[in-house]
This record gives structure tokens, C-alpha cells and sequence, in this order.
């Protein structure tokens, strides 16, 4: 600590009674609220590790079950699905779609012919 030497001057700050008695009732409300806070952090780091402790439970219980089921997959024999049964791929899907875009596009293009021919007949029969 340093110590005071004669050249220093101390300041004092005079406060009125009522002033005085209002810092105090605020400095009492905040020591309050701090420790209102400080309760509430100790129930929460409390919560906290409940909540850790118990997702850990769950993780391992679910890690049990998944084991459960691979040992499950291995003990059943494995079905053969018809092609028909099973559901289509993407790729099929497009190709699907791809077929459907080219019979379209072809009826399309056979309509359009069709009208040609049909106005060249009726040029035909104007003359």
C-alpha cells in the first residue's frame, strides 16, 4: 500500500443526510440483487449438470438399443423384394421423366405435322 506523505491533500465529499440515506438503501438493494443472483446461478449450474447427467443416460441408452438393433439385423434373414415391390430410384424416377418429356415432345411434333399437312391440303384445294 502506499502511504500518505504530508504534501497529499484529502478530499472529502460532503453528502446531505437524505442523499447519504439513498446511496445506502441503493447500495443495499444492489447487494441484494447480487445476491438473489448468485442464488440463482448456483441452482442453475445445479440444473445444469442434472441435465448433463441425465443426456448422458439417454445417450447410452440409446446407444444399447442401436447395438440391440444391429445385433437384430444380423440374427434375421435378409428378404429379396421384387423389383416391383421395391420403391423406384432417383435415377429411374429420371428416366422416367426424361421418356415422358421425349413422347410429349414427339406427339407434339407429330401434331404439328399433322397440321401442316392438313393447311398444305387445304392451300391445295384453294387454288
Amino acid at each position: 500500500m502506499k502511504q500518505k506523505t504530508k504534501d497529499e491533500k484529502v478530499i472529502h465529499i460532503k453528502f446531505g443526510y437524505d442523499s447519504a440515506l439513498e446511496s445506502k438503501k441503493d447500495i443495499l438493494a444492489s447487494e441484494i440483487d447480487l445476491l438473489k443472483m448468485s442464488q440463482r446461478l448456483v441452482k442453475y449450474k445445479e440444473l445444469r449438470m442434472l441435465e448433463l447427467e441425465v443426456k448422458g443416460k439417454v445417450k447410452g441408452k440409446l446407444n444399447l438399443i442401436k447395438l440391440d438393433i444391429v445385433k437384430l439385423q444380423k440374427l434375421l434373414p435378409k428378404v429379396k423384394i421384387p423389383k416391383i415391390l421395391q420403391p423406384e430410384t432417383h435415377a429411374r424416377k429420371q428416366r422416367k421423366t426424361i421418356k415422358e418429356i421425349h413422347k410429349k415432345e414427339s406427339e407434339e411434333g407429330s401434331v404439328e405435322s399433322e397440321l401442316e399437312k392438313i393447311q398444305m391440303k387445304l392451300k391445295a384445294l384453294q387454288r
